[in-house]
């Protein structure tokens, strides 16, 4: 045996060990997926809500909540409560539309969710309802927001019969009382 075999032997058992490793790290070790990490913060969260007592304990809550976690949260009752959802691929850069819901009839029906604190702002109601206007499939929109809504919004609101408001009480049914 010379020095080029067992040079040749090493090399093929080191190249197979490194196949070995990579296949048990590729079985064992799932890289961090911020989607489904928010995904499954966003159940937990839902779960922990629907047991406050009081309307004024949810939005506190739900305003301080990262806004990607609102958005699953938000994707996953309206999953749970039959719709199907299509989730983006990313969070930002998407357009202005956080999701798409397809209901029982197989309408479609575009998501904006905003986690404020304060008053919304009505050009956001106007973007939006713009991008659901020269959306061709879909028919209307959902703006969803844990804010208040001030005068100038709720007319833009009006002014758009495309887009629908789920806020105050309407958001709470939707979590809370979502169908099981």
């Amino acid at each position: 045996m010379n020095i080029f075999d067992i040079l040749d032997n090493s090399i093929l058992i080191l190249l197979f060990i490194l196949i070995a490793v990579l296949l048990l790290h590729k079985l064992f070790f799932r890289p961090f997926n911020r989607h489904r990490f928010n995904k499954k913060k966003a159940k937990q969260i839902i779960k922990k809500i629907q047991k406050f007592d009081h309307p004024g304990k949810i939005f506190s809550y739900l305003r301080k909540i990262d806004p990607f976690v609102f958005e699953e949260l938000l994707l996953t009752t309206f999953e749970n409560n039959g719709y199907r959802v299509i989730r983006n691929k990313r969070y930002t850069g998407d357009g202005g539309i956080d999701g798409r819901l397809v209901d029982e009839s197989g309408e479609l029906i575009l998501l904006q969710a905003k986690r404020y604190s304060s008053h919304i702002n009505k050009d956001h109601v106007t973007q939006f309802s713009r991008v659901v206007m020269n959306d061709r499939k879909a028919k209307k929109g959902y703006f969803v927001h844990t804010g208040k809504t001030g005068r100038k919004s709720y007319a833009e609101f009006k002014a758009a019969p495309n887009i629908e408001l789920v806020s105050g009480e309407n958001l709470i049914k939707l979590i809370c009382y979502e169908n099981r």
